[in-house]
């Protein structure tokens, strides 16, 4: 029975590999087939205009292909030009619908300017600092951030962020920019676009400080000061003792933002879904598996502490797994209402858990 450690380097080549071992295609649409259970199969995503797009684009900037990312803190980053700092543009996996940054303020720098036609989650790994948005014809606006503040830009509102701090700040950030270029294939209507969402954002000075409870693991909010320190709520459904929210930002549509936690020495039920799904991990360490449907032989291990990312491929089965003595607590952003609202979400969890998983893991605590 193999079990692979996959680093960030590594990661994307061991997954050809594994899906190279089945049965070669016959014609032209088999070599378009991914099998992702026993009797479905997956067409894979070509010269779709964002993958054209990113075939130009990493020509003049920096950007990695994987499924793993081991440390976004520390992940080595060069100069991108469109942000004016040190960056590292992330495609994972053969998404579509969602892609990810990393960028590296400088002490008491900034980015340049920004405004686009997509979604983005922001998490900080430092600060304090700010950030400048404004809405045409309204009056600019300051949002402070520090070290674990998460935050959405409103969509097509101009920005600008500053590191306050005498420290380097870096931030992940996941957006919905595929989808959009997937939608309407125009970096110009994505990037000079005058259309304002006043109803999403109107410059209100409350906006930074509504939070509301509106339910059991669903907030909306448009500001989390401290995504590791908000208080969370059971949820059972996905594996006793764990714990789980949902925050809707700033009139997001396409993308969103929920973190979980799992107390000491227990995981997750395994699951799986039909959208993409950019995790970060806040706190704690332990591991995380991924792998086909009927092929539990051919999975993935992640290895993870606070900064990794790593996604899932799409619909393949991820379980998150915490034998360590302290809490683990991780971020996910992704796209389940976008799809939800197309028709094509789809979605199932393993109970009960694959005895392999249960043993593996118990093995583990008992070390």
């Amino acid at each position: 029975m193999k079990s692979l450690l996959i680093t960030a380097t590594g990661f994307a080549l061991c997954l050809t590999t594994n899906l190279g071992a089945q049965a070669p295609p016959e014609n032209e649409l088999d070599s378009k087939l991914e099998q992702v259970g026993a009797t479905m199969w997956r067409v894979r995503p070509r010269n779709s205009p964002y993958e054209i797009w990113f075939e130009e684009a990493k020509k003049r900037i920096p950007t990695f292909v994987g499924l793993v990312i081991q440390d976004a803190r520390t992940e080595p980053l060069t100069p991108w030009d469109d942000m004016g700092v040190d960056g590292l543009y992330i495609k994972m996996a053969d998404y579509q619908l969602t892609d990810g940054w990393i960028l590296e303020i400088p002490a008491n720098g900034q980015i340049k300017p920004q405004r686009h036609m997509f979604e983005a989650g922001i998490y900080f790994f430092g600060g304090p600092g700010h950030i400048v948005i404004q809405q045409e014809e309204k009056r600019p606006q300051r949002i402070d951030f520090k070290y674990r503040t998460l935050f959405s830009i409103p969509l097509n509102v101009r920005y600008q962020i500053f590191n306050d701090s005498d420290a380097p700040v870096r931030l992940v950030a996941v957006t919905s920019f595929p989808f959009v270029l997937n939608s309407m294939n125009s970096e110009e209507f994505i990037f000079d676009n005058p259309f304002a969402f006043r109803d999403r954002y109107d410059a209100g000075e409350d906006y930074a400080d509504r939070s509301d409870h509106v339910r059991e693991n669903l907030t909306i909010t448009n500001l989390v000061p401290d995504a590791l320190e908000f208080e969370l709520d059971e949820y059972d459904h996905r594996g006793k003792g764990t714990s789980n929210t949902h925050w809707t930002m700033s009139g997001n549509s396409m993308i969103d933002l929920h973190v979980s936690e799992m107390p000491s020495k227990l995981y997750k039920k395994a699951h799986r879904h039909s959208s993409d799904a950019f995790i970060l991990l806040l706190s704690g360490e332990g591991y995380s598996l991924t792998w086909p449907e009927g092929r539990y032989e051919d999975r993935i291990r992640v290895d993870w502490h606070e900064g990794t990312i790593f996604v899932p491929p799409i619909y393949w089965y991820h379980q998150h797994l915490n034998p360590g003595l302290g809490s683990a607590r991780y971020l996910a952003i992704n796209a389940p209402h976008l799809v939800t609202n197309l028709g094509l979400r789809f979605q199932d969890q393993l109970d009960p858990d694959l005895p392999q998983i249960k043993e593996e893991f118990d093995a583990l605590v008992a070390e």
